[in-house]
């Protein structure tokens, strides 16, 4: 009975110091993601405030799904090291009470920890990153005057299958298929580019034709999909590389307006932006990134129950030395988990190009087989060198 009150009292403090770590790191991280992206969030707030907290809440899943498991790692180290300072688990040693008995609540809680984080990990966070993804675009072209003066020019790949207005328009004007157009502006007013330039490219960025103009009425359509240009005063003249390389043409305006596809900049698909369910059938279909998505879904998994592994580490690390050595345990405990984390990351890479999703796994497969060991070695020879240790103090 006394063992159950104390597991529940160990139970909610480890929980109350996890949540509290975890917001702290929540702040931090969700900070660093924010200065990371401030161009298009201060053109949010532009808009609206709302729309700065909807563009800055889709973060929160991404900051979150690493600030929790390291949250749940430090709170660990701190309330074991706290209780081992102060005696307490000595005494439940003393009691009979082995590591298995007291430690639950760490195993309990890590477990927890690890399925919400799995579901971070695998689907939250990535759909999150795919919104924000959209959402910060659509303000970025809802601005695309903005656009020009941070990013200097803007490009836009065409569709060879499309029957876009701007695909008809461009596509006689050269013998080879245009592939992407590029945008840049040397000064802007209200409605109108001055000294713009069109650089039209074919396979491999191969410069074609390029257009000069004066100036350039710019207009969207109605719902905002789409970029009008009126241009006067045209130089239109082909590149060095071109079969046509003395091709030059003046005139005063171009007969009729260039038009490009807005909503075609966000429709790109980014592996990394799908949920698990999507994520999983492109694992199992023919297509190219087949097996970048089963290295994903390794890795996800991996990371999501990086908190029981670490945890099996970590317990009985926190608990080993007495109050002199807090510290110096909770630098280690730190050190190991910043070491883990490295560690996927750089198998991450080394898996896409052996071949071999078995790498990422070898992480947990240390941790545990290192866990075990200490657990054990700590549950039959660790209470003598603590009661030393207690005697010294």
């Amino acid at each position: 009975m006394l063992t159950k009150i104390i597991n529940r009292h160990y139970f909610f403090q480890l929980s109350f110091v996890t949540f509290l770590v975890t917001l702290i790191l929540l702040v931090i991280l969700l900070y660093g993601n924010l200065v990371k992206h401030d161009e298009y969030l201060l053109q949010a707030i532009s808009v609206s405030p709302y729309s700065f907290l909807q563009l800055s809440s889709l973060l929160i899943p991404y900051a979150l799904s690493f600030a929790l498991p390291f949250g749940f790692m430090l709170a660990v180290l701190l309330c074991y090291g706290k209780w081992s300072s102060s005696n307490e688990i000595l005494a439940l040693r003393s009691l009979g009470s082995g590591i298995f008995s007291w430690g639950m609540p760490c195993f309990i809680l890590s477990f927890f920890v690890s399925l919400f984080s799995l579901y971070t990990f695998l689907h939250w966070a990535p759909l999150s990153r795919a919104e924000f993804d959209r959402k910060k675009a659509a303000i970025a072209w809802s601005n695309i005057n903005l656009l020009l003066e941070t990013e200097k020019e803007i490009q836009f790949d065409l569709d060879q299958n499309s029957t876009e207005p701007a695909n008809n328009n461009l596509a006689t004007l050269s013998d080879e298929p245009i592939h992407s157009v590029t945008l840049s502006v040397g000064s802007i007013e209200a409605g109108i580019w001055y000294n713009l330039r069109i650089l039209l490219l074919g396979e491999n960025r191969k410069l074609l034709r390029i257009i000069n103009s004066q100036s350039a009425k710019v207009e969207r359509s109605e719902l905002n999909s789409h970029l009008i240009l009126n241009l006067k005063n045209v130089d239109f003249e082909s590149s060095m590389d071109s079969r046509d390389s003395n091709l030059f043409v003046s005139f005063e305006e171009w007969d009729r307006p260039i038009v490009f596809d807005l909503s075609s900049k966000t429709n790109s698909f980014n592996i990394k932006r799908i949920g698990f369910l999507e994520l999983v059938e492109l694992s199992k279909s023919n297509n190219e990134k087949k097996y970048e998505a089963s290295v994903l879904i390794q890795k996800g998994i991996v990371l999501g129950s990086s908190s029981v592994f670490l945890a099996l580490v970590l317990l009985p690390i926190s608990i080993t030395h007495g109050r002199r050595e807090s510290i110096s345990n909770l630098v280690i405990g730190i050190f190991l988990s910043v070491l883990y984390y490295t560690s996927i990351i750089l198998l991450e890479e080394l898996t896409l190009k052996s071949s071999s999703a078995f790498l990422l796994w070898v992480p947990n497969f240390v941790c545990f087989i290192t866990g075990s060991y200490l657990l054990y070695k700590f549950d039959n020879t660790g209470l003598k060198r603590q009661i030393k240790c207690t005697k010294q103090l």
